[in-house]
């Protein structure tokens, strides 16, 4: 991370600051109401701010954040890891899940720690200790994400036609 240009702090962010990171870094944004005991049920939370807002704005923007949620002692899951488009290949995701590592080694060394990764985050991950889980299978249930993608996939095959047209 440029250590001059941004300041990482344990620090949860709004509901708000939340459903608008997860929905800059491409993940699934959550409903406002939901993110309320979410949030407040997070074991750490990291955010990272630029370093030139926190002097200038009295509620800098949260350009990136990572979060642990379990039962703060044998069974934790590392969640959230969402970097703004903007301020990505800058080091901010690593070094918050440096901070999250860490945090779990010194509060809860005994912990089994999990995590879900894309396969753009793969790489990352394994540089702090992650293994694939096989022969386990990672397995995952949320309506919500569901009808999300369905939509999501939806206006993009409308949008594809057009997109098709205009590069003929």
């Amino acid at each position: 991370m440029s250590s001059s240009a941004y300041v990482l702090r344990n620090h949860t962010p709004s509901p708000q600051e939340y459903h608008d990171i997860r929905k800059a870094a491409g993940l699934t944004p959550p409903p406002l109401e939901a993110s309320i005991p979410a949030l407040a049920a997070s074991w750490v939370c990291y955010s990272a701010f630029e370093k030139s807002k926190i002097d200038t704005e009295e509620k800098p923007p949260v350009v990136a954040m990572g979060r642990v949620i379990g039962d703060g002692a044998l069974f934790l899951q590392i969640v959230d890891i969402a970097v703004h488009p903007d301020h990505q290949r800058k080091g901010l995701g690593k070094e918050i899940m440096r901070n999250l590592v860490e945090y779990i080694d010194k509060h809860a060394p005994d912990a089994y720690v999990s995590l879900v990764a894309e396969p753009k985050g793969q790489k990352l991950y394994r540089q702090y200790g992650f293994e694939d889980c096989a022969p386990s299978l990672g397995m995952w249930r949320s309506e919500r994400v569901k009808q999300y993608r369905a939509a999501k996939n939806a206006r993009e095959d409308e949008a594809a036609p057009l997109v098709e047209s205009r590069s003929s």
